[in-house]
């Protein structure tokens, strides 16, 4: 069994490392690298979104946002 990180392929032994579920064994910052480069939301994977896709999950997450900050516009008229 080998037990080198599956993103850098060094050493694991002695290095606190963690398991990433069905691929292997990794260091902590080669996983948060690796995370932040694919620019991944849970299991959405932003970078493979066509524009028109990018652009139509911009507008719902905006519209979750106001949906949620209603209460903060409300106003009233005396």
């Amino acid at each position: 069994m080998s037990m080198g990180c599956i993103y850098c392929g060094q050493s694991v032994i002695n290095q606190s490392p963690m398991t990433i579920p069905g691929k292997g064994v990794a260091h902590l910052r080669c996983f948060q690298t690796d995370q932040a480069l694919k620019r991944t939301f849970q299991t959405l994977d932003i970078s493979k979104l066509n524009d028109a896709e990018l652009a139509d999950l911009k507008e719902i997450v905006i519209a979750e946002e106001n949906a949620r900050n209603k209460d903060n516009y409300d106003i009233e008229l005396f």
